[in-house]
């Protein structure tokens, strides 16, 4: 919690605007930023878009063109796409699969992407995987180790340890 009360004031400090899309988390990231004082101040928004209609109608992403769920790449348009729609300078992409079961495309329960997208074209991804033996190569069909509701948790501390790496000590106070 410390590092996100940190974020949250270097972003107040540079009159920054934080947006999130967020998928298999469900809220939970929109959430635990809401939870530190002076959110108001800070925080543009959130969208919780599960669907492919959702992401389409909300944040204008075309499922023909738009990369795979539960990828880097899904998640840094997520990234982009809340960033730009709420006019904020900085936006969070979430996209996972939270179980109990794999998604439709055989990606284990646990595995998640985040991306953190930036002004100026900072980019900032990473995947998770339930089980850190494990890589991209072999995470389908993985039984679930964490319950819906710890890898949903899990999803958004991540989330905020990636936010923290992405936002560096901001000067500037936009005007």
């Amino acid at each position: 919690m410390a590092k996100l009360v940190s974020v949250a004031a270097r972003l107040r400090a540079a009159g920054h605007k934080l947006a999130v899309a967020e998928s298999s988390a469900g809220g939970t990231i929109s959430s635990g930023l809401l939870g530190v004082s002076g959110a108001s101040a800070w925080f543009a928004g959130g969208v919780v878009c599960y669907s492919k209609e959702s992401k389409q109608s909300l944040l204008g992403l075309d499922s023909a063109t738009s990369r795979p769920t539960a990828s880097e790449g899904h998640a840094l348009e997520l990234a982009a796409a809340v960033r730009d729609r709420l006019g904020a300078d900085w936006g969070i992409g979430e996209t996972g699969v939270a179980g109990p079961a794999a998604n439709s495309r055989g990606i284990a329960p646990g595995v998640c992407a985040l991306a953190v997208v930036g002004p100026d074209g900072a980019k900032h991804a990473t995947t998770l995987w339930p089980d850190e033996t494990l890589s991209a190569a072999d995470a389908y069909g993985q039984p679930p180790k964490l319950t819906r509701r710890e890898a949903m948790n899990g999803f958004s501390e991540a989330a905020f340890e990636l936010l923290s790496q992405a936002v560096p000590e901001l000067k500037e106070t936009k005007e």
